[in-house]
């Protein structure tokens, strides 16, 4: 008798898990799998990094870095943007995957952190130099419908590095997901940057992200003296339908006004 039990139950269990399969989103053979974009998405974003490092003369080295990730995992540059393309019709899916490349990344930034610290050189001071990214966050995130998850903020204070008429510079790469749906005036993401200065003087400006791509904020200082601090937000409203948001190359750059 237990094994006349044990049979269905087994069948079932195995009808239940063919059905789980058979519903979730087909993958044609050439997207490449979740751990195989985990693992490219990762590569992909440092190599970004380092080519946001590169001098303007050294520019081309960024391509360099990028041809690198992909030879790495044996993939091209079409394959990749080939899955994204599917990714952006599945964005539950490929929500899974930039969470667990955000988490790597974000271990990668704990472990470094803690190598500066013990070395005894610090790591909330910022770098001297005319043009410096004193942006110190993941350079990437995604941002949901959830208000716990909906938004992300930022704050720094004058660390001794910064210069009467500096000049802040936040960039951020936008891309939507599940945007079947036209996004209304009301649904897009905002961006918005702020400088005080010693004198409690403040400016500032605020961008609605409306498409795809690259968006600048700058902030110029002609009078105000000494900033005291730099701050403000990527935020996206309550949505009418699920959408996600994908936020990445996000610096923010410090310029020193050059004298003449």
């Amino acid at each position: 008798m237990k094994s006349m039990r044990t049979i269905p139950l087994s069948l079932s269990m195995l009808f239940l898990t063919a059905c789980f399969l058979a519903c979730g989103p087909e993958r044609p053979d050439y997207i490449l799998s979740d751990s195989q974009m985990e693992a490219l998405l990762y590569d992909y974003h440092v190599a970004k990094a380092l080519g946001d490092l590169e001098s303007p003369s050294n520019k081309y080295k960024a391509t360099i870095y990028y041809m690198s990730a992909f030879e790495k995992h044996h993939t091209t540059e079409e394959q990749f943007d080939s899955t994204l393309a599917w990714y952006s019709r599945n964005p539950d899916a490929f929500d899974r995957v930039y969470q667990k490349v955000i988490k790597r990344i974000q271990d990668e930034k704990t472990v470094l952190e803690r190598s500066i610290a013990i070395s005894g050189q610090g790591g909330s001071i910022s770098q001297r130099g005319d043009s410096v990214n004193i942006w110190t966050s993941v350079p990437m995130f995604s941002l949901t419908n959830h208000p716990y998850d909906n938004r992300v903020t930022f704050l720094y204070d004058n660390d001794g590095n910064y210069e009467d008429h500096d000049t802040l510079r936040l960039n951020a790469r936008f891309r939507y997901f599940d945007s079947k749906r036209p996004i209304n005036s009301d649904e897009v993401a905002v961006i918005a940057l702020s400088v005080r200065y010693r004198n409690d003087s403040v400016i500032s400006e605020l961008h609605h992200v409306y498409n795809d791509g690259k968006h600048t904020l700058t902030l110029y200082n002609n009078d105000y003296g000494r900033i005291h601090q730099v701050y403000g937000f990527i935020y996206l409203p309550e949505q009418k339908e699920n959408r996600m948001l994908l936020v990445d190359s996000v610096s923010l750059i410090r310029l020193h006004a050059k004298e003449i």
